[in-house]
């Protein structure tokens, strides 16, 4: 039975997320389609989203590139960049990638784009949207929306932009989906990941993952720079890993195991739940210092993309975020827990 399901998150008559345009074949040649320099906006903490933003930078050359995340204040502050940059060139095309909108990230952007004539916005993802989303999006008109669930942003992207022969982003492609799925059997898919990490959570270094994304993008998944940082970051990482085991806690959700602990941002969820030690769990919650929260199965009858969307997030049916606010993790990891439970 789907979790979602049995905890009470199904309605009668909630519209399913279908609709969703499949592009796999699609071939964009260099310039063909965009306006002079068009802006790519994608997910700031992780490969998938910075190789996303290395496609567009492949095709395109741009140099207006946009890395954030869920938070309502990073896409505040978005939509004032955006709108700023409208104003200066009279129109805007946006390609955004590897974010799954709620319906307040829509508002955002709608908001921000108001006053501008020209406008285009092409989101390529691969999340489970809501019908909610699906149907405000439709209704604007001035979006389009590429998603394929099978593939990782990175590579839908990679496929929209007609880059499915370049070896340079096949490497990233496929560390895209060595670290979005967990598996991590690149030798780079961690030691990437920690770095991407440690700069957005440690340092709030965007500006480099700008860089390493138009590193990713000539090619470049290593150099003596990215090492640098990956040995802070891992010093760092260990001694996160360590403050997370010791917060692990289990407990029973209508008949479900679940596993919560509190974990530093600077560490991803994949691997924060590997580093507790244990497969004895239905479902995990990786309640994160910032306010975050991921959802992760440990059985197949859990659908993740459902519960995080109970939350007021979204995802995969096999992992899946929200935002349930720092003032809620503040008050302690038991607290975050009934938080999470009394909405399930």
């Amino acid at each position: 039975m789907d979790i979602a399901y049995k905890l009470g998150y199904y309605s009668a008559g909630r519209v399913e997320p279908l609709g969703v345009i499949y592009m796999v074949d699609q071939r964009v040649s260099k310039g063909v389609g965009f306006h002079d320099n068009p802006c790519i906006v994608s997910h700031d903490e992780d490969i998938d989203g910075i190789g996303s933003a290395a496609a567009v930078i492949k095709i395109t050359g741009t140099r207006c590139v946009y890395l954030t995340g869920y938070f309502m204040d990073k896409w505040l502050q978005l939509g004032k960049k955006i709108r700023a940059r409208c104003r200066e060139k009279g129109a805007i095309e946006l390609l955004v990638a590897d974010l799954n909108p709620s319906l307040e990230m829509i508002d955002v952007l709608d908001r921000s784009l108001a006053g501008c004539v020209g406008k285009k916005v092409i989101w390529v993802d691969h999340h489970v949207w809501s019908g909610e989303v699906l149907s405000r999006v439709e209704s604007l008109g001035y979006i389009e929306t590429y998603i394929n669930r099978s593939m990782t942003s990175t590579e839908n992207m990679i496929n929209y932009l007609g880059l499915r022969e370049n070896a340079e982003m096949n490497l990233i492609a496929y560390l895209s989906r060595d670290t979005d799925y967990g598996l991590y059997r690149h030798p780079l898919s961690e030691p990437l990941t920690d770095v991407i990490r440690y700069s957005l959570y440690r340092k709030s270094d965007t500006g480099f993952l700008i860089k390493l994304a138009r590193k990713f993008s000539r090619g470049i998944v290593w150099d003596y720079e990215i090492e640098s940082i990956w040995i802070e970051a891992k010093r760092e990482k260990e001694k996160a890993i360590e403050d997370a085991r010791r917060s692990v806690v289990m407990r029973n959700i209508k008949g479900y195991k679940a596993l919560f602990m509190l974990v530093d941002p600077m560490i991803s969820s994949k691997i924060a739940i590997r580093e507790a030690q244990t497969s004895n769990y239905d479902i995990a919650f990786v309640v994160y210092k910032n306010g975050s929260v991921t959802i992760a199965r440990g059985s197949r009858d859990i659908n993740c993309a459902e519960i995080a969307m109970r939350l007021g997030g979204g995802g995969h049916q096999h992992i899946a975020g929200a935002q349930i606010g720092r003032e809620s993790v503040n008050r302690g990891l038991e607290y975050a827990i009934k938080y999470i439970s009394e909405r399930l």
